[in-house]
C-alpha cells in the first residue's frame, strides 16, 4: 500500500470515528478507496450481540489464528466477568470450560481465568472500548490502521519539513506539530552602506566597535535597541588595522595593526595604552586572565600577541612579560579561558597549546596556504580557516583533534579577490561570507558542504567590506563599501601609474620632444592634485563615513 493511500484511509477512518458521515462518504467516493466497511460492521455487530460463533467465523476469514484467539478471549472474558459479578458461578464455569479454555495459550492462562472467581476488583469494559481493542489487534490484517497512526504520520511529515529546512539540523523536543514552521523569519541580515573594514561585538551584545580607516568608533546598544556613540578614537594607528577585539568583560577594546603595535582602550575609565615591541606586522591578539600564580599585576588581563615574524609576546598593560618564537608567517591566535587552551594559526600549520604553560598539545599541517584571520565558534569546538588554491574554500576543523571535518565550497560565477567571513555566535551552525562583488554566501555546517543561500546584497556589485553575526540574536550585520573621495584619488593614482608606464616604455624610434614634455606636464598636474586632496580627504573621510549609515 502506498503512503498516499495509507493517509487517505487514515483520514477516512478518522472522519467516520468522529461521525463526519457526509464528509466521509464524499472523500471515499472521490478517492475511490474503500475501508471495507462490511467486515468492520460484522465485527461490531457480533461484539454487541455477543455472538461468539459469528465473530469467530469472521476472524477466521480475515486474521491469523493467534490474533483470532486474542480477540475471542477479550470478548469471552467480559461475558465471564459479567456472570461472576451476577454470582452465576455455574454458568461462568461452563463458559470457562467450554469456550475460554479453547483459546488459552497454556494451562497457566487457564488457571489465571479460573482464579478470577475469587477476585473482588473485577470490572467490565465499555462496549466501544471492547470493540476498539478487538479492532486494534487485527487492524493491519483488516486493512485498517491504529487511530494514533494518523498523528504519527503528521508528526513525521512535520519533522521532515523541519529537518529538510536549510536552517535546522534537529527538531526541538517540545516542538508542536500544529506550530507553523516559520524559522526563516528568525534569521535576518541588515545591510549598511559604510566603509567599515572590521566590526566587533562585546560578548553580551551591549557594545559594538567599527574600524573606519585607522580610527575606531565604539557604540552602545540599550534595551530598546537604540544606538549611541560612546567613543571615537581617531587615528589610533598609522597603518592598516588587522584585528579588533573586545575583552570578555566588555570593558576593553583593542586593535592590532600593520604599524607593529597593539592599542588597548578602557572605554569605562577612558584609560589607554599602546604595546610596542614587535618588529613586524602584528596580525592578531587575545585577552587572557592573569595567571593567579603571578603577583603585582597592573591589569586583570594579559595580552598575547603574534606577529608575522613568528613571535608570540605576552604583555600586562604596556609591559612585556615574555616572548616565544613559534614559526614564521603567523596569522591568528585564539584562546578559551575555562578550557585553558590556546590556538595559533600560521600559513601552513594549526597548533593547539596549553594556555599558561604554552606547551604544545597537538599540531596539524595544511597542504594549502591559509589566508586572512581564522574563526572559532563560541564553544571553542570548531575552527574555520580560509584557503585559496584554485577556488576559495573554508576548511572546518575540530579544535580538540585538529581533524578536518568538512570543506565548505564557494561557488561563484565571478572571480573572488576579496573574502570576508564569520562563524555564527548565537547560532553556531551558520557560517557567512561576503565577496568583493557583493555576494553573501551562507552555509549550515550540519547540512552540506554547499551553500544553503547565495544572495546579491549590494547594488552595482559593491564590495562587502565586513560582516558580523550578532552574539545574542539571529542578526547578521553586513557593511557594504561606499565609494569615497579617497577611492577617486586612488583611481587618479592608477591613471598616473599607467601614464608613467606609457612614458617610460616609448619605442626606440624616439617621439618628439613636445610629446614627452606634454606627458611630464600631465603627470606633474596629477601629483599636485593628489597632494592637495590627500590632506583634505584624511580629515573628511571619517566624518563622511560616520554620516553615511543607510540601512537597507
Amino acid at each position: 500500500m502506498s503512503t498516499k493511500e495509507e493517509k487517505i484511509k487514515l483520514f477516512l477512518q478518522f472522519l467516520r470515528s468522529q461521525n463526519y458521515h457526509k464528509t466521509f462518504e464524499k472523500l471515499q467516493q472521490q478517492s475511490q478507496i474503500q475501508l471495507d466497511p462490511s467486515n468492520l460492521l460484522k465485527i461490531t455487530q457480533s461484539v454487541k450481540s455477543h455472538n461468539y460463533t459469528e465473530l469467530e467465523q469472521i476472524l477466521e476469514q480475515y486474521v491469523d489464528k493467534q490474533t483470532k484467539n486474542q480477540c475471542m478471549l477479550l470478548l469471552l472474558e467480559q461475558h465471564y466477568i459479567q456472570l461472576i459479578l451476577a454470582q452465576k458461578y455455574q454458568e461462568a464455569v461452563q463458559i470457562l470450560r467450554n469456550q475460554i479454555s479453547r483459546f488459552c495459550l497454556d494451562e497457566q492462562q487457564k488457571y489465571l481465568y479460573g482464579s478470577m472467581v475469587f477476585n473482588q476488583d473485577l470490572k467490565l469494559k465499555g462496549e466501544q472500548c471492547l470493540i476498539d481493542e478487538i479492532i486494534s489487534l487485527c487492524f493491519q490484517q483488516l486493512g485498517l490502521f491504529k487511530p494514533n497512526r494518523l498523528i504519527t504520520l503528521i508528526q513525521q511529515a512535520k519533522s521532515n519539513e523541519v529537518l529538510e529546512c536549510k536552517w535546522h539540523n534537529h527538531l526541538q523536543q517540545d516542538y508542536r506539530i500544529q506550530k507553523k514552521h516559520s524559522c526563516n523569519q528568525e534569521f535576518k541580515h541588515v545591510i549598511k552602506i559604510k566603509n567599515v573594514s572590521l566590526c566587533s561585538f562585546s560578548d553580551n551584545g551591549e557594545y559594538k566597535a567599527l574600524v573606519i580607516g585607522q580610527s575606531i568608533v565604539v557604540y552602545q546598544t540599550n534595551q530598546v535597541e537604540s544606538i549611541k556613540e560612546v567613543d571615537k578614537l581617531l587615528e589610533v594607528h598609522s597603518k592598516k588595522i588587522t584585528n579588533l577585539l573586545f575583552s570578555p568583560c566588555s570593558k576593553y577594546i583593542g586593535s592590532s595593526s600593520e604599524d607593529n603595535t597593539i592599542y588597548i582602550y578602557n572605554f569605562i575609565n577612558k584609560r589607554k595604552y599602546r604595546l610596542q615591541g614587535h618588529n613586524t606586522i602584528v596580525k592578531s591578539f587575545t585577552y587572557v586572565l592573569c595567571d593567579p600564580s603571578r603577583k603585582k599585576q597592573k591589569n586583570e588581563y594579559d595580552i598575547y600577541s603574534i606577529s608575522t615574524d613568528g613571535w608570540l609576546y605576552e604583555w600586562n598593560e604596556n609591559e612585556r612579560r615574555g616572548g616565544l618564537k613559534i614559526e614564521e608567517k603567523l596569522i591568528d591566535i585564539h584562546s578559551h579561558q575555562s578550557k585553558e587552551l590556546m590556538l595559533i594559526v600560521s600559513q601552513n600549520k594549526i597548533t593547539l597549546y596549553q594556555l599558561y604553560s604554552k606547551n604544545q598539545i597537538i599540531q596539524a599541517s595544511s597542504n594549502n596556504l591559509i589566508y586572512i584571520n581564522s574563526q572559532v565558534n563560541k564553544q571553542f569546538e570548531q575552527l574555520i580557516v580560509y584557503v585559496n588554491d584554485y577556488l576559495p574554500q573554508l576548511y572546518l576543523y575540530c579544535v580538540q583533534t585538529l581533524q578536518l571535518i568538512k570543506i565548505l565550497g564557494v561557488y561563484s560565477e565571478q572571480s573572488i579577490n576579496s573574502f570576508k567571513y564569520h562563524f555564527g555566535w548565537f547560532n553556531n551552525n551558520l557560517v557567512a561570507a561576503g565577496t568583493d562583488s557583493g555576494q553573501l554566501v551562507l552555509w549550515h555546517i550540519e547540512k552540506s558542504e554547499k551553500p544553503i543561500e547565495i544572495l546579491q546584497v549590494s547594488e552595482q556589485n559593491k564590495e562587502i567590506g565586513c560582516l558580523r553575526f550578532h552574539p545574542t540574536s539571529h542578526e547578521l550585520l553586513i557593511y557594504v563599501q561606499q565609494k569615497t573621495k579617497k577611492q577617486n584619488t586612488q583611481q587618479e593614482r592608477q591613471q598616473l601609474q599607467e601614464n608613467l608606464i606609457d612614458l617610460f616604455t616609448i619605442p626606440q624610434d624616439r617621439p618628439s620632444l613636445q610629446r614627452q614634455q606634454n606627458g611630464v606636464t600631465q603627470i606633474l598636474n596629477f601629483l599636485q592634485r593628489i597632494a592637495r586632496s590627500d590632506t583634505m580627504n584624511n580629515r573628511e573621510q571619517l566624518q563622511e563615513e560616520e554620516n553615511s549609515d543607510e540601512d537597507i
